[in-house]
């Protein structure tokens, strides 16, 4: 199953609409020996930060690897880290790969050719990614699990619409002439949200160009009296739902347009779509456990080179944050706050996502 956000499509919409001025992006190739260009890695090197190289993703990218989730071979992985660690014309003292499912081949595989390349490696949580399993194509029984004070809402939202005057709730799928006044429609919702504006204006309205035209796009709105109130924006691919954006007017706050438009789509998604996982991607946010109860996470993997004064700085760093963190954990545990401590010092450290200006939120 491929991910739509690893796809070459998704990556050149991230070249060319959300990344910071003078980023150089690499395609590395990590395929086997017999053929070496069948997999690429996709990375790139900040401005800010040429010492550093990591995954070509943004606070946009639920998800980081090889280009369609190919399957990495070790030892290409291997040999493209060893040359990048040998490489004194650019030196690079850390590689950060990251968000990365921890059970993945391509996380295991990227941690043991870490090694044998000759980086000190460590390994972080990166966010929690609450998602639901489908069992059957009945988004009334699915709502019947959910809680019942959500429920509820659902209820009294939908009469609440079907009261109002010149209400409708539509999703848009295709690139046809609605595309571009569903896309405005999400826009003006978006500026009268609680949301801050986006850093890049132009990555979401591409983006739901490039959706629309591979067949992923269910772009939801609520209008009344021709006035949209609430959108969100999800990706369906090979029977996996995804909620990338939400908004609603803050005006209409008690009509719970928002609670309704998302039951709206996990009834096309479930019923129409015959999804079999809807995942709302980043972050651990309340209200997502109501919607879809399970629960993983995304890691990091962040290696050093001890050759480099800096690699060996910031690999000591982060040894030492790891360690206090493990101290730390047994005395407030007592308490309740933190959570059991990690198996080794040097294996998992906390750490927010890079990159999203001050105030922004990852993957709002």
């Amino acid at each position: 199953m491929t991910d739509p956000h690893l796809t070459a499509d998704w990556l050149a919409l991230l070249e060319r609409a959300a990344l910071p001025l003078a980023t150089e992006v690499l395609y590395l190739p990590v395929g086997p020996l017999e053929r070496p260009h069948a997999c690429h890695l996709p990375l790139m090197r900040l401005a800010v930060s040429p010492w550093r190289i990591e995954s070509l993703a943004t606070f946009y990218s639920p998800l980081a690897g090889p280009v369609d989730g190919c399957a990495a071979d070790p030892g290409g992985l291997r040999d493209v880290f060893r040359r990048i660690r040998l490489d004194r014309q650019r030196p690079t003292a850390v590689i950060d790969l990251a968000p990365l499912c921890p059970q993945s081949p391509f996380f295991a595989a990227s941690l043991t050719a870490l090694r044998q390349a000759g980086w000190l490696v460590g390994r972080y949580f990166r966010f929690g990614n609450w998602y639901a399993t489908i069992g059957k194509p009945d988004f009334a029984a699915y709502l019947a699990e959910r809680p019942s004070a959500l429920r509820n809402t659902v209820r009294r939202a939908r009469r609440k619409l079907e009261r109002q005057a010149d209400a409708c709730l539509v999703i848009q799928t295709a690139s046809d002439a609605a595309l571009e006044s569903a896309i405005a429609d999400y826009q003006a919702v978006y500026a009268r949200s609680w949301k801050r504006p986006e850093p890049y204006p132009r990555f979401i309205p591409e983006l739901c160009r490039l959706a629309a035209a591979r067949g992923w796009l269910r772009l939801g709105l609520v209008r009344i009296l021709g006035r949209p109130v609430a959108a969100q924006i999800w990706l369906v691919e090979d029977g996996r739902a995804q909620i990338v954006k939400l908004a609603y007017d803050g005006a209409y706050r008690s009509h719970a347009v928002g609670t309704l438009l998302t039951a709206e789509l996990m009834r096309h998604a479930i019923e129409q779509d015959r999804v079999i996982e809807i995942d709302y991607l980043m972050g651990d946010d309340a209200y997502k456990r109501d919607w879809t109860p399970q629960r993983r996470e995304r890691h990091g993997i962040i290696a050093f080179d001890p050759r480099q004064p800096r690699g060996l700085i910031m690999a000591v760093r982060h040894m030492a944050g790891v360690m206090l963190k493990r101290w730390g954990e047994p005395l407030m545990s007592r308490v309740g706050t933190y959570p059991a401590e990690p198996a080794s010092c040097f294996q998992t450290l906390t750490r927010t996502p890079p990159r999203a200006p001050p105030g922004y939120a990852a993957r709002d």
